[in-house]
């Protein structure tokens, strides 16, 4: 089942973050206000540390930016084990997920999209990562779903990651 978060309601986030196991897999759904990026530091780097320590490596689908390779080891999370695309599109970005998946090398995938993911995309991605017990975080901006206490662009990335 994918579980769309906000990380404006932090309580709920910690418990359902803080519950994951290695042995789970599937989509979790985050959106985030760009103004309270702290939130995803405290909510979804221990996530990802956790899941990191898995023989299983760490891959970043992201934006246009590097992700900080010093925020990285401050996490606490292996640079031996993170890979990360830079420069790809929303298409491009589930197109390389799905592959991500399937193959099975990754314990968590972490995804900055823009648009939406349809019904179809949802379900497909979410059971085939049950199957391979990967954890995926899809990022995304707050939407209509998520209204944000203030208007935020929507070309902005959020910049607590990245150089």
């Amino acid at each position: 089942m994918i579980i769309p978060h906000s990380v404006n309601d932090a309580a709920k986030q910690a418990i359902t973050l803080n519950s994951l196991t290695p042995s789970l897999g599937g989509i979790n759904q985050i959106c985030y206000d760009s103004a309270s990026p702290t939130l995803l530091n405290l909510l979804l780097l221990p996530a990802i540390k956790q899941l990191g320590e898995q023989a299983k490596w760490v891959l970043w689908l992201t934006p246009e930016n590097k992700i900080d390779r010093s925020w990285l080891e401050n996490s606490g999370i292996s640079l031996n084990k993170s890979v990360q695309l830079p420069f790809l599109n929303d298409e491009q970005k589930i197109h390389s997920l799905a592959q991500a998946i399937t193959s099975g090398n990754y314990s968590v995938i972490t995804v900055w999209l823009d648009s939406a993911l349809t019904a179809e995309q949802k379900f497909n991605l979410d059971n085939m990562a049950k199957e391979s017990e990967t954890v995926v975080f899809i990022l995304r901006k707050n939407s209509t779903e998520f209204p944000s206490a203030r208007q935020v662009s929507r070309h902005k990335i959020p910049t607590f990651a990245f150089l």
